[in-house]
């Protein structure tokens, strides 16, 4: 069979998306053309892939295995066209990373990286959310924290280290703690999007000695940068990343608490989907961000 490559990435697109109408406004068609090369392409395999209904589209067992198996195959073919075709780094990386983390760290690593590859095209999401790579197209992904089990392939960059701060006015009317028992009595900070199915729960250690406490918390944030001005205006203690607080901290807007005892390190990692093949510009950036971030270690 003489199958053209465009009608399975219509396919595979209207999979992902779960509506011909947002792929075919992806791949700039009109709803109707893409209709007619989806039933083109099932015609050529004289079966159906996808039910079609008013309110969902759902995939038939047939179109089940051909997205299992054509999905990786035409990610492979795409970056060794793409490699084939150019003899420097071109092309569009699609990536996605924290948004304050994002903010400080990758926009710098994406622009450097650019000004030395000026063909290649970012579209950098930044998000406190675990997107989906597959289904949002995501080449790479940066994540913060312990990751669940999956099938994406993740290279550790290091662990993040953390402190625990609060402003000096904040300390002036509370008082200030001397043990980490004490911060059962302070009012918290907590990071509401934090994956710790106990985020109220903190755990420090110093030497061999280790103390869990349980956070009093009354002010919840789903936004690190948020929780940065709102422990600077003194709502609370907050247990962060250093590299968000250290200047604060060094300039005196803030002052660090319990420096004795030592926080739990958050895993870094960057990920990608599973294929045999990886284009050149994803390696390259890959390796990219590898060096950068030891760079900050």
């Amino acid at each position: 069979m003489n199958h053209d490559l465009t009608l399975w990435q219509l396919f595979i697109r209207i999979v992902e998306r779960g509506s011909l109408t947002k792929a075919a406004k992806d791949l700039r068609l009109d709803p109707s053309v893409a209709s007619r090369r989806l039933a083109a392409l099932e015609h050529q395999l004289k079966v159906q892939l996808i039910n079609r209904s008013t309110r969902k589209l759902s995939l038939t067992a047939a179109g089940a295995l051909a997205y299992e198996q054509m999905r990786p195959l035409l990610d492979e073919m795409n970056g060794i066209l793409g490699d084939i075709s150019n003899n420097s780094l071109t092309g569009k990386i699609k990536i996605t990373a924290p948004v304050n983390f994002g903010e400080h760290y990758v926009t710098q690593w994406l622009t450097l990286f650019q000004h030395q590859h000026p063909d290649i095209t970012f579209d950098l999401i930044l998000s406190d959310k675990c997107l989906e790579l597959r289904q949002e197209g995501i080449d790479l992904a940066i994540r913060i924290g312990e990751l669940p089990a999956s099938a994406l392939i993740a290279k550790k960059l290091g662990n993040m280290s953390g402190v625990l701060c609060a402003s000096p006015e904040y300390l002036v009317k509370y008082g200030t703690p001397e043990h980490p028992q004490d911060l059962m009595n302070h009012k918290s900070i907590i990071y509401s999007l934090h994956q710790n199915p106990h985020p109220t729960r903190l755990q420090l250690s110093r030497n061999s000695l280790k103390e869990q406490v349980e956070l009093s918390g009354n002010f919840y944030l789903n936004n690190v940068g948020a929780i940065y001005h709102a422990v600077c205006n003194g709502a609370g203690i907050h247990a962060g990343p250093t590299w968000l607080f250290n200047e604060a901290i060094y300039n005196g807007a803030l002052v660090r608490l319990l420096p004795d005892w030592d926080l739990p390190t958050l895993p870094v990692h960057l990920l990608r989907i599973q294929s045999r093949y990886i284009p050149s510009r994803v390696s390259a950036l890959s390796d990219w961000i590898v060096r950068c971030w030891q760079d900050i270690e």
